[in-house]
């Protein structure tokens, strides 16, 4: 358990990551945000290139799922078929939701890679829980609402040091 707000790696965005590696460093769950990680902000549901992505994922074998702090109204509506395990209201950072997908899954932290835009809910949750945290530059900011906005200025103190993270096993 780590109360840190630095991510084990940085990607401009989902694409970027090298997930063949992540498979060989003993990875088998990856675990998304929704919100400006897989897509912008409130797009409706997954685009087709995010689809997919996620088909790819399972291909190389991952457990693929979604922790998001959003209602469940808004969760289901995004995840739809495409992504059945999923936990909203997973209360980020603390470890409630990832314990719960982990449950299902029957994955242990070691072997869970958590993918997100901020620093105060996504690593800090992934780390305390003991995942490998992926930190990925926020799709489009420009649409967030003031709350995110006001989240993402708190964490500018922390983003040098995250930014500069290439890939850190």
């Amino acid at each position: 358990m780590s109360f840190s707000m630095t991510a084990k790696a940085f990607f401009n965005s989902k694409f970027d990551i090298d997930f063949d590696k992540l498979y060989n460093m003993g990875i088998r769950g990856i675990f998304f945000d929704i919100d400006n990680t897989l897509e912008e902000y409130s797009a409706p549901e997954p685009l087709p290139e995010t689809r997919d992505f996620i088909n790819q994922l399972r291909e190389k074998g991952f457990k693929v799922g979604v922790v998001s702090n959003a209602k469940r109204e808004r969760t289901e509506m995004f995840c739809g078929d495409i992504l059945p395990d999923r936990v909203w209201k997973a209360g980020k950072p603390l470890s409630k939701g990832f314990k719960q997908i982990c449950k299902k899954f029957g994955l242990r932290p070691n072997e869970v890679a958590m993918v997100g835009d901020q620093l105060y809910t996504d690593i800090l949750g992934g780390n305390i829980f003991g995942a490998y945290t992926i930190l990925v530059k926020p799709i489009n900011q420009e649409i967030e609402p003031p709350f995110v906005a006001f989240k993402r200025f708190l964490e500018k103190p922390f983003l040098r040091r995250n930014y500069n993270v290439t890939d850190k096993n």
